[in-house]
C-alpha cells in the first residue's frame, strides 16, 4: 500500500510533544532542568526575604528565615517549573524550524511485507528512509496521530486525519499496523 501526504511544522510539533512525554531522554533533560532552576527560585525567594525582614536582631535567625524561605520558594514553585519545561522545549523547537524553512514536506508511506518505507520530499532535497518491522520500538497515537518510533528520538509520524488520506486509506494503515506490529500500541493522553 502506498499513501501521501503533506508533512507540516505542526506535524513535526506534534512529534515533538509526544516525544517530550515518553522518551527517556526528555525525562532525563526535565530532571537536570529542574535541578538547575532550583537555584534562582532559592535566590528569589532569600532576596524576597532580604526585602520583607530588614531588620532582624540576630545575624543567626536572618540566616536561618532567609534560608528557609529560599528553600520554601524552591519547593513551592517547582511543579510550576516542571509543568513549564514541556512549552518552552516546544517553542525552541518550532523557532529554530520556523528559522529552516524546510516546511512543508511531501511524504509518501509505502507499506510492505518487510518494512514501511518513507520518502520525503522537499523541493531538490530527496530522502528515503527505510525502516524494517522488526526494527519498531513502539508506537504512539492520540487522535490525531501515529508515531511508530524506530529510534529513541526518531519516528516516522502518521496523521490519522490528513488531507490526501483517506478514510479507506485510514482502515488500510491500521489493519498494516495490527498486522506487522506485535509491540504494545501506548496510546498518549497528551
Amino acid at each position: 500500500m502506498v499513501t501521501t501526504y503533506e508533512l507540516t511544522l505542526e506535524d513535526f510539533s506534534a512529534f515533538q510533544n509526544d516525544m517530550i512525554h515518553h522518551s527517556d531522554q526528555h525525562k532525563r533533560i526535565r530532571s537536570v532542568w529542574l535541578k538547575y532552576m532550583n537555584i534562582p527560585l532559592f535566590a528569589l525567594g532569600f532576596i524576597a526575604t532580604i526585602l520583607l525582614f530588614p531588620n532582624l536582631e540576630s545575624t543567626m535567625t536572618r540566616l536561618l528565615i532567609t534560608f528557609g524561605i529560599g528553600m520554601l520558594f524552591a519547593l513551592l514553585l517547582r511543579p510550576l517549573f516542571k509543568d513549564l519545561h514541556a512549552p518552552l522545549y516546544l517553542w525552541q523547537i518550532r523557532r529554530t524550524l520556523k528559522k529552516q524553512n524546510v516546511w512543508p514536506k511531501d511524504i509518501k508511506l509505502q507499506f510492505s511485507e518487510t518494512h514501511v518505507e518513507m520518502q520525503a520530499v522537499r523541493g531538490s532535497i530527496h530522502r528515503t528512509t527505510q525502516v524494517p518491522w522488526t526494527s519498531i520500538l513502539r508506537v504512539y497515537q492520540d487522535e490525531s496521530y501515529r508515531f511508530l518510533y524506530y529510534e529513541e528520538d526518531e519516528a516516522l509520524i502518521i496523521p490519522k486525519m490528513k488531507d490526501g488520506i483517506t478514510e479507506v486509506e485510514q482502515s488500510e494503515i491500521d489493519r498494516i499496523l495490527e498486522k506487522h506490529l506485535h509491540t504494545e500500541k501506548h496510546t498518549s493522553s497528551t
